[in-house]
């Protein structure tokens, strides 16, 4: 008689369904860790709510009735006759089909141990190298998932990064392997590997410890400058790693001496090291590009590419990996028609709008006070699809957009992309014409360039403020590059100053970056570029940020009631911005100088999570903007213009427009490129932050998708000459640049 335990398998199964469950539940937050690394430095990972509790008791109870009978009637199955005259004959056949010691698998096994450990010995050492590279990337023990959740670096890295830790080992292991087929030496091979990948750790130390920056391609140039690098690094330090160095190479010597270990590499061994590490060194040069089995073999690997912020991406993927995401960087396509005299073209063509357009401009740009402002993830909620915020947060900026300058800007990123629109802003060039591995320009453009013009070159002095950190999206370097004088941020040389967060928020908020702003407009006499980028309305949106809660959502444009809330924590947040910009404005038109304010909102916060954006991606790319005159400006000459669409490349044109300011033929293109042609953004069907490039939309006046092959014969001549202009500014010859384009 078949004895049965009713109770065994519903034991078994119930700690088997709460493993997997937890299993998924990491699995699902090293999925919003990715989220949170490619929206800057925002955190998607959920809590174990009511919802997650819900889902985890259905799941369970459907689990254990399934697995409880299918255990029941398998038990039952092996008790039959049949059953066991069956598995007896399986084994029976098994015995006869024995090969070898196919009895002693275990004693085989340790003899290839014993056979290979000389290999698996370097593969481990090589693997412990390749977890300490990450590790050490980290300047604490403790990585910030966000303000709220964190893990010791360790956990992350072991847990967490383990593929990307694998892919790391992948490049060290073939370039081991390509040594061990040269030198025919073992010790010699692992040595220099060991050498070589840990002079590359050191160096990452170093630069992120300077720069908040690890070694990236465009660093290779600087080894024409070894010397003048040495003396920066300390002799200390310099005379350590010599030191290091003849130790490494005596341990090498000894090793090959005392402990030799010949090696017979097969051809065909050689063969496929050789092709493994061809193809895989290789692919490096397509990772980034669309549709390409390149790309997907690296995102299966969980390579986050990270290009807005190299240093969480050094601490993510590892310094090498982090490297090698960088060497794909195709800046922009080359026009067809591309030559010194096309350009020279172009610029005469400007050159004769240029005078047309001053003819009616009475003013000098240097001579007043612009404004940059991007407010952080700011949009009117209201305008978002199937969504409804009572009462309505904005009701000074609402009003104010009626009185101005105003419509709306169209972004290139939804919960993400800050520097993207600061970047199109500041220099004029639209992101949707560089090449799709061209993500981020603030990081992987801009220094590398011989001249980077931008507006400040339009001033005698400029300067920035950011009530944050400014290693983000490398800005330092990028304002140095673009000419700024000063740049303001938490722990520079030129302090924030009047420091205020609102309740438990743990960003600046807007009315920091305002009352720096005016110091620095009330500092000097004359005029000046300054550049605020605020950060108040950063995500996340926890809902014990602000003690006030002002603001209901309701509609379909979000799920769950973790969405709901963020979505009322932001609108308590942009009322707070509301309230700031009303009291800057006001303190504006005390002051007796002419004072141009660009207000823009970068980017929507990503929290719409009920809103498809194959369906509602052009609403979703859609934030706030305004121009504004100061009273003393409004009275000497400033004009309004009405630009209901625009691009943040539009902002330079359209300020020097407002304030009645001559422009010269890199602005006269601009200026015509905003009259003429509808707004340039991206593919607005994507779900991207800073990813690749979709391709170039283009936006009317009336919100509507305008093909490119339904412009008109000027229209395309503008983008043609737009384009070509902005080719040989960032991948060119700079043609335009010496015949003084830009003056």
């Amino acid at each position: 008689m078949v004895q049965i335990n009713l109770w065994e398998p519903l034991r078994k199964n119930f700690i088997l369904v709460f493993h997997w469950y937890s299993f998924q539940r990491s699995s699902q937050q090293m999925t919003n860790l990715t989220g949170f690394i490619r929206q800057e430095m925002a955190s998607t990972v959920p809590d174990l709510g009511r919802a997650h509790w819900g889902a985890f008791c259905k799941f369970t109870v459907l689990f254990l009735v399934i697995t409880y009978v299918l255990d029941i009637l398998i038990k039952l199955l092996v008790a039959t006759p049949v059953c066991r005259h069956f598995i007896n004959g399986v084994a029976t056949v098994l015995s006869w089909l024995s090969v070898g010691d196919f009895a002693t698998p275990f004693s085989r096994f340790k003899q290839w141990l014993k056979k290979h450990r000389a290999m698996l010995l370097a593969i481990l050492w090589l693997y412990i190298m390749c977890v300490a590279s990450m590790m050490l990337m980290h300047s604490t023990w403790i990585f910030a998932l966000s303000e709220q959740s964190k893990l010791n670096v360790p956990t992350y890295v072991l847990l967490f990064r383990e593929p990307v830790i694998l892919f790391n080992l992948l490049f060290v292991g073939l370039f081991f392997g390509l040594l061990l087929i040269v030198t025919r030496r073992y010790w010699v091979a692992l040595g220099t590997t060991t050498t070589i990948f840990g002079i590359i750790i050191v160096a990452n130390i170093i630069k992120m410890g300077t720069r908040s920056e690890p070694i990236l391609p465009a660093d290779l140039a600087e080894v024409t400058a070894l010397g003048s690098l040495l003396k920066m690094v300390g002799t200390s330090l310099t005379v350590s790693v010599i030191v290091a160095l003849v130790v490494i190479i005596l341990a090498i010597v000894i090793l090959e001496r005392k402990f030799p270990h010949p090696l017979r590499i097969k051809p065909i061994s050689q063969v496929i090291i050789v092709v493994s590490a061809l193809f895989t060194f290789g692919s490096t040069f397509f990772w980034n590009q669309d549709h390409t089995i390149f790309k997907g073999i690296a995102t299966l690997t969980d390579d986050a590419r990270m290009f807005y912020n190299q240093e969480q991406g050094a601490q993510t993927n590892g310094p090498l990996v982090q490297f090698l995401n960088n060497v794909d960087v195709t800046v922009m396509s080359k026009p067809k028609h591309y030559s010194k005299a096309e350009v020279e073209t172009v610029v005469k063509r400007y050159q004769r709008e240029a005078k047309a357009i001053n003819r009616t401009r009475h003013t000098s740009l240097k001579n007043m006070t612009v404004i940059m402002n991007l407010s952080e993830s700011f949009s009117d909620p209201n305008r978002v699809p199937n969504l409804k915020v009572t009462p309505n947060p904005l009701p000074y900026i609402t009003q104010l957009k009626k009185e101005t300058t105003s419509g709306i800007m169209m972004s290139s990123g939804y919960g993400g992309g800050t520097a993207n629109m600061e970047y199109q802003a500041l220099t004029g060039l639209a992101i949707s014409n560089f090449s799709p591995t061209l993500p981020t320009p603030y990081t992987q453009l801009v220094t590398n360039l011989k001249q980077a013009p931008a507006l400040p070159d339009q001033f005698n002095y400029s300067s920035a403020i950011h009530p944050y950190y400014g290693v983000y999206y490398n800005r330092i370097a990028v304002y140095k590059k673009f000419g700024f004088n000063r740049f303001s941020y938490l722990g520079s040389k030129y302090p924030i100053k009047y420091q205020k967060k609102i309740g438990n928020s743990p960003y600046m908020s807007d009315q920091t970056a305002y009352s720096n702003a005016m110091d620095q407009i009330n500092a000097r006499k004359g005029g000046q570029f300054i550049n605020v980028i605020t950060m108040q309305n950063h995500y996340p949106f926890n809902a014990n940020y602000y003690s006030r809660h002002d603001y209901t959502a309701s509609g379909s444009a979000f799920s769950g009631n973790n969405a709901k809330q963020s979505i009322e924590t932001y609108s308590q947040g942009l009322n707070y911005t509301d309230q700031a910009v009303k009291s800057f404005r006001e303190k504006l038109d005390t002051i007796h100088k002419p004072i141009i304010w660009v207000w823009y909102g970068d980017h929507l916060a990503g929290i719409y999570n009920g809103d498809a954006m194959s369906k509602y991606g052009l609403q979703l790319h859609e934030t706030d903007y305004f121009i504004y005159a100061n009273k003393y400006a409004r009275t000497h000459g400033y004009k309004q213009s009405k630009s209901n669409y625009v691009s943040p490349s539009d902002f330079p044109a359209m300020a020097m427009t407002q304030a009645n300011a001559k422009v010269s033929p890199y602005y006269a293109l601009l200026t015509r490129v905003h009259e003429k042609v509808p707004a340039l953004t991206m593919n607005t069907s994507a779900d991207t932050t800073n990813t690749q490039n979709g391709g170039t939309e283009l936006v009317n006046n009336k919100g509507q998708v305008v093909a490119q092959s339904d412009l008109s014969a000027k229209q395309r001549q503008l983008l043609r000459d737009y384009r070509l202009i902005q080719y040989d500014i960032v991948a060119g010859k700079q043609y335009s640049l010496k015949m003084k384009f830009m003056k």
